[in-house]
């Protein structure tokens, strides 16, 4: 019955498509109908692969794969998926470019998903709005992550703020971030942005800072909610403090 299925199914075998991911590239042969139970091999440079934990073979009933976990450039190469239907083999192929250029792509991936993973990154506890009394201290606290640890930036209104008694910023372990603005006047209102930041890109967030004085009526309030960061591209140039 399984031969007849493959007599049916091999001639339906599409050619070989090339999926990449940061973690793999997997080859499927796509057909009416696949059985583990079918005599399929899968070849590198006619070499027949064994599956294992970095090269599995399987698939489900539309299609068969193998799977090349972690890649490299040993494992380049010409690959072929063959079903034998009792009377006659029936392969598809992939040539050495194809699987050239699918290397690169996986590489690509896996540097971009490593450099997403390890950027500077906002990890939460700032608001996007805060309204104050002036003559008040106002004091923010968030928390930063990097691999390596990022730098960290303060603008106002888009440009750098020089850190003074007025002006206080501390990072402890390298992630704990506190900004301390002594005695705010009207003239701290205004757009501050953190850029935390490293070699692999990082992100920006944005605060309003809204200040009015004692004894006027309190500005109607919105209520603020986490402030969301913003992307920074690694290829930016870096701001030092």
């Amino acid at each position: 019955m399984i031969l007849a299925i493959s007599r049916v199914c091999g001639p339906s075998a599409s050619p070989l498509k090339v999926v990449c991911t940061a973690e793999e590239i997997r080859l499927q042969c796509f057909m009416k109908y696949f059985s583990e139970e079918m005599k399929v091999n899968w070849y590198r440079n006619d070499a027949k692969i064994a599956s294992g934990e970095r090269m599995r073979v399987g698939g489900s009933e539309e299609m068969a794969w193998l799977r090349i976990w972690e890649p490299t450039e040993k494992d380049k190469g010409k690959y072929t998926f063959e079903i034998f239907d009792g009377k006659n083999n029936h392969q598809r192929s992939l040539d050495l470019s194809a699987f050239d250029e699918a290397l690169a792509e996986f590489q690509r991936l896996k540097s971009a998903a490593f450099a997403e993973k390890n950027c500077g990154k906002v990890l939460g506890g700032l608001p996007d709005v805060v309204t104050i009394m002036e003559g008040k201290t106002l004091n923010l606290a968030c928390t930063v992550f990097g691999n390596p640890d990022p730098d960290v930036v303060w603008f106002k209104n888009d440009k750098v703020i020089e850190l003074s008694d007025h002006f206080v910023v501390k990072v402890e372990q390298s992630k704990y971030v506190s900004v301390t603005i002594k005695g705010v006047t009207s003239e701290d209102s205004g757009k501050y942005s953190m850029h935390v930041k490293n070699k692999y890109g990082g992100e920006k967030i944005d605060v309003t800072v809204s200040v009015y004085k004692h004894g006027e009526q309190i500005p109607d309030v919105v209520l603020p909610q986490q402030a969301k960061p913003k992307l920074i591209a690694a290829s930016t140039p870096s701001t030092t403090q």
